[in-house]
């Protein structure tokens, strides 16, 4: 590294935007041998954390268009992993959850996902310290997001 600040975001840039395709490639790998997608466990994931969702709010945070997580969960839902219900504060707005089925599927590959990074030599201490740090990440940029669009770009 040079010690130039432009240089080390690039250079940061570059390195989490390779690590996330080799991610979502290993990833894929796993997921294909139970037949599921990446964007398919990303929903299973934020209900998973989260719990129930609206549709408006998983579409966001799984990164899809509406029409197509409105089309994953419909499958989703067939294969008994997810179930919707009418939200209860605001009849408008539809919840999705996951189903004591979908919840034993994300238990499953989460432990072989988690058993895969170990054997590629990212043990339990070093997975902790890389979400602690790219959730702060994520916080950071969230935050500057937010203040860009009110048009204070400087906090």
């Amino acid at each position: 590294m040079t010690g130039q600040p432009g240089r080390r975001a690039g250079d940061l840039v570059q390195v989490l935007s390779r690590a996330e395709r080799l991610m979502d490639r290993h990833l894929a790998t796993i997921l294909l041998a139970q037949g599921h997608s990446p964007a398919s466990w990303r929903v299973l994931t934020l209900l998973a954390v989260e719990g129930g969702r609206p549709m408006s709010e998983l579409a966001e945070q799984a990164g899809l268009p509406p029409a197509t997580l409105t089309k994953l969960v419909d499958g989703l839902c067939e294969t008994n992993l997810v179930y919707r219900r009418v939200d209860d504060v605001d009849r408008r707005r539809i919840r999705a959850y996951l189903t004591p089925r979908g919840r034993a599927l994300h238990t499953r590959i989460q432990r072989e996902l988690g058993s895969s990074l170990a054997d590629l030599a990212l043990g339990d201490s070093e997975q902790e310290l890389l979400t602690e740090l790219l959730t702060h990440l994520i916080g950071a940029l969230d935050g500057a997001t937010a203040r860009t669009a009110r048009g204070n770009p400087a906090g």
